[in-house]
């Protein structure tokens, strides 16, 4: 049986914080009410910008007595009183009828600090002019380069999207190349298939060289530039967000030139075009969503034309995945810690794990129901970005679809929402706007709750595409035509 992750419980209790009738146990003195999930920064404030307080081991027990306005981070203090100061909510496990909304709200910041370590200073070289004799390329998407010709090699840097090449050398099999990127001075291997190529890698003479350091660097884009393992992600930037009309935004995905590079990368990998994979939280994993259609409990009605897609993908559209589990969130699904131990390999992510039993080509991705509740919008970003870049590495087409949402936290929804649009755009990524299309149905295609994908009053209208009055009937529509568009878009 899979873990239940902390953000079953954080999401959980939020919920009962806001809604009328949650009640909390109250904790004896010292009694711990949350633990911490992994090694933690205790800070002086609510904030990564805050200074250490204390680094605490995984398992911490901890009592919390304050928030913030977001309940985003809490102020504890470690259950022997040896510690006190502010821990990320996104980190911590929680006691039974913990309900993190009902602590009061705090803006006190701590003394006894460690003095945090000051920031790497930021070295500009200029960029080189494109050797001589070099292959000019550039790439339709933000990719990895690497120390050396495959997946496996460690990244030593990203070429954003557009960005112009010169491309020096290639592998044996002409399936990577070696290049530099003319704008910022970067160099480092790059898979063949993901870039636009002015003429043929056979000219390029063969190459066993590891890269082993970036020359230059990519200009910070935002305040909030972050690179992860290598990886250069990019910032979160609230002005690139906050002007996406949702309303305007298409409901069903397009094939995209980016999608048709990364199929083509991992069908070279050995990818299987009939497998799908499904990744998200419960409505991902309930069986109304897309299972019937495997096993022939379906009425197309006047969409017909979807029965290719729904031949194309077959079996796979009612698997078990791995990556998908009620409620995981874009952190969850990408941490090893909340891999199933008995059918994952050791240090696998849900995803990885996923890719690797099901040898996946393309992924439907959904997140953002639970996240709203326990990430800033930063973390979102930041986290989707990972899960996209990890994806697009294993050969893997992310398909990201916007979310249905909260009644209760509606501003965070449309919010979030926005985020997976941009990071769609960004990666030239085919996009699902689910929530636009639920938004013709009442209370926006969820249940009374407010929260969950709204199910149908009897179970084969959750397939009966003649009428989708339902969430789920709505969510199974848009994205079986969703997914003929890749398929016949990029995948033939």
């Amino acid at each position: 049986m899979k873990r239940v992750g902390w953000v079953v419980i954080v999401a959980a209790a939020l919920l009962a914080g806001m809604l009328p009738g949650g009640v909390t146990r109250p904790a004896a003195a010292q009694e711990p009410n949350a633990w911490t999930s992994y090694v933690l920064n205790m800070r002086t404030g609510p904030g990564p910008d805050h200074a250490v307080v204390a680094q605490l081991p995984s398992n911490t027990p901890l009592v919390l007595e304050a928030r913030d306005g977001e309940v985003t981070w809490f102020l504890g203090r470690t259950a022997d009183g040896v510690y006190r100061g502010w821990l990320s909510a996104l980190y911590l496990s929680y006691a039974p009828g913990f309900v993190g909304a009902q602590l009061p709200v705090s803006t006190e910041v701590v003394a006894g600090a460690q003095a945090a370590p000051p920031a790497a200073p930021v070295v500009e070289q200029a960029a080189p002019a494109a050797p001589a004799g070099s292959l000019p390329a550039h790439s339709n998407n933000t990719l990895n380069m690497r120390g050396g010709p495959g997946t496996t090699f460690r990244v030593v840097g990203t070429v954003s999207s557009g960005a112009a090449l010169a491309l020096e050398a290639r592998n044996a099999e002409g399936t990577w190349v070696l290049g530099q990127n003319i704008g910022t001075g970067a160099r480092g291997w790059m898979s063949a298939a993901l870039l636009v190529i002015e003429g043929s890698v056979g000219g390029l003479p063969v190459s066993t060289e590891a890269v082993t350091a970036v020359i230059g660097g990519i200009a910070p884009p935002s305040p909030n530039y972050v690179t992860f393992d290598g990886i250069a992600l990019g910032g979160y930037n609230p002005a690139r967000v906050a002007g996406i009309d949702l309303m305007q935004v298409p409901i069903v995905a397009r094939s995209t030139g980016t999608a048709r590079s990364i199929f083509l990368n991992g069908r070279a990998m050995g990818r299987d075009p009939r497998a799908l994979a499904k990744v998200g939280d419960c409505s991902s994993e309930h069986w109304y969503f897309l299972k019937p259609f495997a096993w022939g409990r379906y009425n197309l009605g006047s969409y017909g034309s979807l029965q290719g897609v729904i031949d194309q993908f077959g079996e796979s559209l009612a698997y078990d995945g791995e990556a998908t589990h009620n409620g995981y969130n874009v952190n969850a699904v990408i941490a090893p810690e909340w891999a199933n131990p008995a059918v994952c390999q050791k240090g696998e992510s849900p995803l990885e794990c996923e890719f690797r039993i099901h040898n996946s080509s393309v992924a439907v991705i959904m997140f953002g129901t639970s996240d709203l509740l326990v990430m800033t919008p930063y973390e979102f970003d930041y986290n989707l970005r990972r899960l996209v870049q990890k994806s697009m590495d294993a050969g893997v087409v992310p398909v990201l679809s916007t979310f249905p949402g909260n009644k209760g936290f509606w501003d965070r929804t449309l919010f979030f929402n926005k985020i997976v649009v941009r990071v769609a755009w960004d990666y030239d990524l085919p996009l699902i706007n689910l929530w636009r299309a639920l938004e013709t149905l009442p209370n926006s295609g969820l249940e009374e709750d407010g929260f969950h994908l709204g199910e149908p009053d009897v179970e084969d209208n959750a397939t009966n595409l003649a009428n989708p009055a339902y969430g789920y009937t709505v969510r199974n529509l848009v994205t079986l035509q969703s997914l003929d568009a890749v398929w016949r878009g990029a995948m033939r």
